[in-house]
This record gives C-alpha cells, structure tokens and sequence, in this order.
C-alpha cells in the first residue's frame, strides 16, 4: 500500500494548482488522471488578474502570458464577416489594481505550463492513465484503489485528504453522493478546433473574438487561441442530443466562407461536444474529502472564470490543509472551505447565467441596431461589464470563516469595480513596495502568515516577531515603507494576512499584543465563531 498525504484526482489546471501549492508548502502529493496527456483542446479561455497573480508568486507566469493573446486584447468584436467591416468593439480596461493583468490564454497552454513545473517537484507524484475506482474513509482518511488504465494494475493508496479536481462528472463527487443543484443543461455546444493562418489580418489579434451575425447565415462564434492569429475555435450550438457536429469538410468550407478567403488552408485539430450548466454541489466537504473547481460548480464561460474559480479554491484550500497536516490546526478550519467557497460559487453561477441571457438579447437587436440604436449601445456597455469583471474576480470578501470579524461593514461587491480594501475576509490590496515597480505587495504571501505592519507599528512588529518565535505556524513580520496603499489602518497599525493573500485579522492602531496570538489561535479553530478562552497554539 502506497501512502501519501494527499491525493489528488484530476489533474486539469486545478488538480496542477492544488499539487504545485502542496509542494511550495513541502507537503507530497499523489495526482493522478485517466487521460494520457495535459488536454490538446483549448476548454476554458483566460485567466483573471488573480489567477495571474497566482501564477506570478508560483514563478510560470510569464510562460503563460507569452502563450496568450497580446495584452490590451480582452475586446469583443461584432460584425457580420470576419474579414470585416466591424461593427462594434468592447473596450479594453487596463487596471492599476495588480501587478498582474489578466491573459487571454487557451487551457491547453495553462496545462502545458503547470504540467512542466510540476515535472521538476519531487514532492509531486504524477500518475496519468490512472483512473480512481474506488474509496472509504474511517477516522484518520482515505484508502482508495487506482487502476492503472495501460494494464490494469490495481494500486491501494492511503491518504490523510483526498481532493476532487475531477472536473464536470466528477468520480469523486458521484462515490460521494453529493448532489448537484441547479440546472444540468442550459445548452449543447460542440467546439471546434482549427488552424488557419490570419494573423496577416490588421484586427485579428486585437481581440478575444468574434460575435459574427450575418444576414443570411447563422450566427457563429469565433475565439482566437494564440498569439500568432493561426489558432482559432468555431463555437456550434447543437438543438438537441440528436444534431451532430460539422465534419471537417463541412468546417473547412464554413470557416473560409466566414472569413471570406476561398483558398485558406484550414487544419482542423479536434473537436469537444459539451453541455453548458449552471449548478453547485451542495457540500464541497465530505469527511476527508473535498471538492474543487468544476467537480463543485459549473457554469456557463460568459466572462470567462469557470476555470479560475477553481484554482482559486486549491488556493483557499491549500493553506488549510497544510495546517492541519502539521498540527497547527483542527478539523473546523477545514470546514472553513466550504462555508468560504460556497457562497462564492452560487454568486459567479448567477452572475455567468446573467451574462449568457445577455448575449443572448444581444443576438435579438443587433440586425435592428441601426432602426433602434440606443438598445443596442447600452447592452454593448453591459458587456463591457461583463468582459471586465474585475470585481467579481478578486474582490468578494468572506463574510464568515477563518478570519476574525471586526464588525465594519462589508465593501459593496460590483462585478466590474473591484473596492480594495484591507477589512479582514478581503484579498489584501496590491500597490508597488518600491518606486521602480518590481515588488508588490501581493507577492509578501505565499506560504506563511504575514503581519503586516505600519512604518510606526513598532508594538506590532515586536508582538509579531516575538510570536513567531513562540509559535509553530509559520508567521513573518512585513513592515510598509509607505503608507501609500488603499489602507484604513494607521501607521501604528497591522494585518494578519493568510498563506492564500486574504486578511484574516486587523487592527487599525496599536493595541495589547495578546490581541495577536488571540488572533492567530482563532483563525486556525475555524474563524470568529471560535471561543478565545481555549489555549493558543505555542511550542
């Protein structure tokens, strides 16, 4: 029998994310997936600035940004051919919120960058051709049986965790038994994959992709998947389970139809069928288990953070494991994943479904834009809204879990602002640590706790770094040189930031120091709701 501390089922950019956060933390994992290779389909299209700021920190982002789309591309184009003319565009929106602006990048290159950086971690076991039959669980975790897909060896592997990254029809989460609410087909698409040199065109690297309407043809959707304008994806909507997606041939005659270039060489690659929904699992907790990413919700890709919500959850999910891995905490800050996690997912279902309904009342009006303009320019407006999405990506903050509530009020959540603030539950704001812009804040977390303190909060750095002698929780004292962020705390004041970036306590100006070890003690029994009379953990 094999034992590991976690094993991982599923190894798609989230399964990739949750094993290359365990091994930062030195914690050895066991991944394993039923296909042979990373995915050769682009699936899920860009990356969010805080899935971005992720890969910052993990050392791969600029790999990934160089596969993607040039920056400034996060446009919409709408026309009724792709060789023009065009007949509106989305605005771009650069932010001055992170030092790491959202890509336009394909899956398959985010599959190629992690599965490369996991390749030189030894604490990363990576199995593929590997399929997950079976599990149970008793008090102390997981025993589950593996077949190997080549020869149908069976293994037995024993782990503390086992984490469901398994994607849409999750294994894991059917041998669990937990449901999924809400609905299960809103559409069927079949996605077709291309090569076809245009990138000589003017505007065809410029955007994300075309909304192309003809008159006289169906309307058709057409995404670019690389920086050269040669790699292309043709969106399909299929009726029913009976229509059946183009051949080839019947691809390559349509694509240089809608480009309008009877002799482009077209090369398809492959094809994915796929039903679009709009559900979330009722429990992303059971027992030693956990679900994540597409295992635990899956909603439509309008604004583009299906994939990122995912690594997102390994990032909240990492840190806790870990803790209590090494005896920092126990089993409630674990539960802390779900009651965070939760909440978060049924708000980017909701607002996905909001945006598939309005593009498809932008399909109604656009061929009646010129007798009814003003329709037609305000929903062009609210896609910019959902394109640029800012707040939903990075600004939701947890109301309740492992953070200590200071009773202010919570910053108004709007899917396109984003509102940086340093109340406990949010993402700790970014702003530039120095004048040539090379250090930002966001890269102070990663592995450990950090105490943030003002350039006068000598108290706090003296309680921070006495307490991190004392403690076993890794913890490090940051001081700002400048108080130049979007801060509510003083210059006497400080933050205890968590390993994934998010404040689990503050104080606005000096105070007794035991409110720091209190604070700590708190956030690893599970958030506010634990009671600070128990011990705080010291060596």
């Amino acid at each position: 029998m094999m034992e590991v501390p976690v094993l991982i089922v599923g190894a798609g950019p989230v399964g990739m994310s949750l094993a290359l956060l365990l091994e930062r933390f030195e914690v050895e994992s066991l991944v394993v997936e039923r296909h042979p290779t990373t995915t050769p389909h682009p699936k899920a299209y860009g990356c969010t600035a805080r899935t971005m700021e992720h890969f910052r920190v993990w050392g791969i982002e600029d790999r990934v940004r160089g596969a993607g789309l040039p920056p400034g591309s996060d446009v919409i184009a709408w026309c009724e051919s792709l060789s023009g003319p065009i007949v509106a565009l989305t605005h771009p929106e650069p932010s001055v919120n992170t030092p790491a602006p959202k890509s336009i990048v394909p899956q398959d290159a985010i599959e190629e960058a992690l599965d490369d950086a996991l390749d030189a971690r030894p604490g990363v076991d990576l199995r593929r051709q590997t399929r997950l039959e079976s599990f149970v669980q008793d008090d102390d975790g997981v025993t589950a049986l593996l077949r190997r897909l080549g020869d149908g060896e069976e293994l037995t592997v024993r782990a503390r965790f086992m984490v469901g990254c398994d994607g849409g029809s999750s294994t894991v989460r059917d041998l669990l038994g937990i449901e999924m609410e809400g609905p299960g087909a809103l559409q069927r698409r079949a996605t077709h994959y291309f090569r076809a040199a245009v990138g000589h065109m003017p505007h065809v690297r410029d955007v994300i992709g075309f909304l192309c309407r003809p008159r006289d043809r169906p309307a058709l959707d057409v995404l670019g998947t690389g920086p050269d304008g040669d790699r292309w994806r043709f969106i399909q909507w299929l009726k029913d389970d009976d229509e059946q997606p183009y051949s080839e041939e019947h691809l390559i005659a349509l694509v240089r139809e809608y480009w309008g270039i009877p002799d482009l060489h077209v090369e398809p690659i492959n094809v994915q069928v796929w039903n679009m929904s709009a559900q979330v699992a009722k429990q992303f907790r059971q027992g030693w288990v956990f679900l994540a990413g597409d295992a635990a919700h899956r909603f439509p890709p309008a604004g583009g953070i299906g994939m990122n919500s995912g690594i997102q959850d390994v990032h909240n999910l990492a840190w806790k494991l870990v803790a209590v891995l090494a005896g920092h905490a126990g089993d409630a800050l674990l539960d802390s994943y779900h009651t965070e996690r939760h909440p978060l997912a049924w708000s980017n279902t909701n607002w996905s479904v909001e945006g598939f309904d309005r593009i498809e009342e932008m399909d109604k009006i656009f061929h009646n834009r010129d007798v009814d303009p003003d329709p037609w320019r305000e929903l062009l407006i609210d896609q910019d809204k959902q394109i640029h999405c800012e707040g939903q990506a990075m600004g939701f903050v947890y109301a309740d879990g492992a953070v200590v509530d200071d009773g202010s009020a919570l910053p108004p959540q709007q899917p396109r602002y984003y509102w940086p603030t340093d109340r406990p539950g949010a993402r700790f704001p970014h702003f530039w640590i120095d004048a040539s812009h090379e250090v930002s804040s966001i890269d102070w977390f990663d592995t450990e706790f950090v105490l943030v303190c003002g350039p006068d909060a000598t108290a706090w750095q003296q309680a921070g770094n006495k307490l991190a002698e004392t403690t076993p929780v890794p913890l490090v004292v940051r001081v700002l040189p400048h108080m130049v962020g979007p801060l509510t705390i003083e210059r006497d004041g400080a933050v205890l930031v968590r390993p994934d970036g998010h404040v689990a306590w503050r104080a606005k100006r000096a105070g007794d120091a035991t409110e720091l070890t209190e604070a700590l003690t708190i956030v690893l029994a599970g958030g506010s709701s634990y009671r600070s009379h128990q011990e705080p953990l010291t060596n």
